[in-house]
């Protein structure tokens, strides 16, 4: 992977092809940050930066052999480490065992999570790195490198690892030449102290909506669109590639046809409409009530600021010029975001989402139904 394919993190990155330039990069370095700010990818970019045979001013060269092999993370010198669970009784997992699905799983989805790896992996039970792992870990280092001059331990995830990450201890703190340890991690107070204390902290910094915007925009996404996942995806661009892969229709869309229903008192499309968000899954579920918050938020700025620095589509600006113009007040956007952030902590739970809907639009309708007039809402 290249620095150029990692979305964000400019002085970051910046920051890593000067130390490696200068050859002071440390050997023990813990990549931090919020799921989907892009630690995997960061990680296996400057790991083929390091082992890049030809690089390209501030990028590796991508054409050479060491990145050939890197493209396909499959470098002899490049080791992988992240959580795995048992699939047999008799023997204790180890990330070998599972990496030919690991590659699979990540070079289609570089901006994976823990959660999603596990499920795709077929774990049944919590996933974990044992201490059989940390010790193959070890082995493997101290073997003399096959093709490059440095070894690299990537390891995803180092909350699995309970305290049979002190195994690992000596290797980091006295580490073979030429050895370079990287931790992804997303959760520092899950991993262990005596790891954060012998690693570098490399923090990561949260995505913008323009950077997510502009990566989408670079994959040919109208900008319409990229604007409305970035600001959903609220800094995770895994999130953001999940919402392209699996939001067909627009939630502005359901939105206006939700709205629709309330002001006109729609019963039949309301619960044809209830149906429909059923359907889909809690992760969307959530977003679309997630979304609806954002727009009361911006109807307020509006109300009170104007417009002027607001990144509205004009579609959201219309729908925001109608409820002022129905004369939604700011009370009731207080009482509609109160069930809207109690519907997402219902289905964070299973709750029966035919129910919850139904039930969230009818009190929405009793607070903000005044007249029985329908949305002028079309797009």
């Amino acid at each position: 992977m290249l620095f150029s394919e990692v979305v964000g993190q400019a002085d970051l990155k910046q920051k890593m092809i000067t130390l490696i330039q200068a050859g002071k990069l440390p050997h023990a370095i813990l990549l931090l940050g919020q799921e989907g700010s892009g630690g995997l990818p960061l990680a296996r970019a400057m790991s083929q930066y390091i082992m890049c045979k030809n690089r390209d001013g501030n990028d590796s060269c991508n054409t050479c052999s060491s990145c050939v092999k890197m493209n396909k993370m499959q470098h002899p010198d490049v080791h992988f480490s992240f959580p795995t669970y048992k699939k047999e009784k008799t023997k204790a997992p180890v990330s070998n065992d599972f990496i030919k699905e690991f590659r699979e799983h990540i070079l289609q989805f570089p901006y994976s999570n823990d959660i999603e790896w596990l499920d795709v992996a077929g774990a049944e039970k919590q996933g974990n790195i044992t201490s059989l792992e940390c010790k193959e870990i070890i082995q493997k280092l101290l073997m003399r490198s096959f093709e490059s001059e440095y070894k690299i331990l990537i390891m995803w995830y180092p909350e699995y690892l309970g305290n049979e990450g002190n195994i690992l201890l000596k290797l980091i703190e006295e580490p073979t030449a030429k050895t370079i340890l990287i931790f992804v991690s997303s959760n520092a107070d899950e991993v262990i102290q005596t790891i954060q204390s012998r690693t570098q902290l490399f923090p990561l910094k949260r995505i913008t909506d323009m950077e997510i915007k502009q990566a989408l925009m670079d994959q040919h996404i109208p900008e319409e669109k990229a604007t409305q996942v970035a600001r959903l995806a609220e800094g995770n661009y895994h999130v953001a590639l999940q919402l392209l892969t699996q939001v067909e229709d627009d939630m502005l869309t359901r939105l206006r046809t939700w709205l629709n229903c309330i002001y006109a008192n729609q019963g039949i499309e309301l619960v044809s409409w209830t149906l429909a968000m059923a359907e889909l899954n809690k992760e969307l579920q959530k977003k679309f009530l997630e979304y609806t918050l954002q727009i009361l938020e911006h109807l307020i700025r509006v109300k009170r600021l104007g417009s002027n620095n607001l990144s509205l589509l004009e579609s959201e600006q219309k729908i925001i010029d109608v409820l002022i113009s129905k004369g939604l007040s700011e009370y009731a956007i207080q009482d509609i975001s109160k069930l809207l952030n109690d519907a997402i902590y219902q289905i964070e739970r299973n709750a029966n989402t035919k129910i919850l809907f139904h039930a969230l639009s009818l009190r929405v309708q009793q607070l903000i139904h005044r007249k029985n007039v329908s949305l002028a809402m079309s797009s």
